[in-house]
């Protein structure tokens, strides 16, 4: 019973800090690299694509708060 349950701890534990597998934008599977941005107040993952888009996204934005 007690290795039943320090399997479960155990799995759980291990979800907990396995590697992300889901771009927040697109849905895509993350194969290799992803990126962390702050979206919403909560961390979010994306892929490579989505986090190029946001990248220009917010430097679009900063650029028309600076110069009108």
């Amino acid at each position: 019973m007690e290795l039943a349950i320090f399997l479960g701890v155990l799995l759980l534990v291990g979800a907990y800090f396995a590697t992300p597998n889901s771009c927040y934008v697109c849905g895509q599977s993350i194969k290799k690299t992803y990126y962390t941005w702050k979206i919403e107040g909560k961390k979010r993952v994306l892929c490579p694509k989505c986090n190029t888009q946001m990248e220009r996204k917010v430097s679009k934005q900063a650029f028309s708060k600076k110069f009108g």
